[in-house]
């Protein structure tokens, strides 16, 4: 439904020491898709957005929304932003005070330059709209008299109101409390699924990513770095950044002590002279230097003098602080020269300064670079 390919928007000026914005992005979403840019601040990911919506013109590239052309720097194609029929939230919301929550909404129907509405046609949508995301009844009601939740439905209805194929949306709950910010992630991906939409959300929060994505593309310095289901970008970090920015990893360093095929299961000598086996997404020669991602929660703690239940080697350690946090466990233990963060079951917990062995399935423990 939506294909970008090739956007390239570059910012640069004298103070900057490298240009910041997006370079060769691509991608294609199926209708329907909830897809998240996600990455750290000045990543690219808000200006790619801009760029889709019309807010910011590239430098190249190519933007087409079903067989419609939006953008082609080739082609001299730029169709401007009110004529893309495309709906958006921004982090601010955009709420007018001085207009009802009726008036709010029914906004882009009344300067629509696609076609003119009749009065009892906006009525009739702008309810609709309001019954979606739950505020049937609250049309009459001034903008200043609502919450920061009804605002961010307020924001949302507008955007969908016109029944847009493509909605943007820009960080929209970052100004919300973290208690009602999980509540309307629920909420809006209920809404994205009832209404079908194609959808392209931008946060940096990862949480937010891995629970309301079909698909995530993982952005460093302007790039995508990873693009993949949320599982996939979790278990299967294609780079050390991803492993590290998409909740927390255990990077280890090492040699390949065998040439591996791609997908292939081999060995990866530590420094310590212990060995432990390791997915291969990519393969390896022999002896080449590699990094291993190693995610808390797929490790098991085994106490001194107790067997592994999956039968495994164990690297062997001594817990260096253990904290108990309710629902887990959270140890750090010390192996060799290097700490490794460990989450596992609460009910049976080990003290600092126990030796331990440690034990992980080989598919947990991801080559994700030399």
């Amino acid at each position: 439904m939506l294909s970008v390919a090739n956007l390239t928007k570059i910012y640069a000026n004298k103070f900057d020491t490298q240009a910041g914005g997006v370079r060769d992005a691509s991608f294609e979403l199926a209708s329907g898709t909830f897809f998240t840019l996600l990455g750290p601040s000045g990543c690219g990911k808000t200006t790619t957005l801009r760029c889709i919506a019309g807010l910011e013109r590239p430098d190249s590239g190519r933007i087409a929304v079903g067989d419609r052309v939006l953008f082609d720097h080739q082609l001299g194609i730029a169709v401007p932003l009110n004529l893309r029929g495309i709906g958006m939230v921004f982090q601010s919301y955009a709420i007018w005070p001085h207009m009802t929550v009726f008036e709010n909404i029914a906004f882009p129907l009344r300067v629509s330059k696609d076609r003119k509405y009749q009065r009892d046609e906006i009525t009739r949508m702008v309810e609709e709209a309001l019954d979606t995301v739950g505020l049937g009844g609250y049309g009459e009601r001034p903008a200043t008299r609502l919450s920061g939740g009804q605002q961010q439905r307020v924001a949302l209805a507008r955007a969908i109101v016109s029944r847009p194929q493509l909605l943007l949306l820009d960080e929209p709950l970052s100004n919300l409390d973290a208690a009602l910010r999980e509540e309307m992630r629920a909420e809006l991906r209920r809404l994205q699924q009832q209404i079908g939409v194609t959808t392209i959300y931008v946060t940096h929060d990862q949480s937010e990513a891995l629970a309301m994505s079909d698909l995530i593309a993982v952005m460093e310095n302007g790039r995508i770095v990873q693009l993949d289901d949320p599982r996939t970008i979790y278990f299967r970090p294609a780079s050390a950044f991803v492993a590290g920015f998409i909740g927390a990893a255990n990077l280890i360093t090492g040699t390949s002590q065998d040439a591996v095929a791609a997908d292939g299961i081999g060995a990866v000598r530590l420094e310590d002279g212990s060995a432990i086996a390791c997915l291969f997404p990519k393969g390896s020669a022999a002896g080449a230097s590699v990094t291993v991602a190693l995610r808390p929660e797929s490790i098991e703690v085994v106490p001194e003098g107790q067997q592994a239940a999956s039968g495994e080697h164990m690297l062997r350690g001594t817990v260096a602080s253990a904290s108990f946090l309710g629902g887990s466990g959270r140890y750090d233990v010390q192996i060799g020269p290097r700490v490794l963060r460990v989450v596992g079951s609460a009910e049976t917990m080990v003290g600092a300064g126990a030796t331990v062995g440690l034990t992980f399935p080989p598919t947990a423990a991801v080559v994700v670079g030399g």
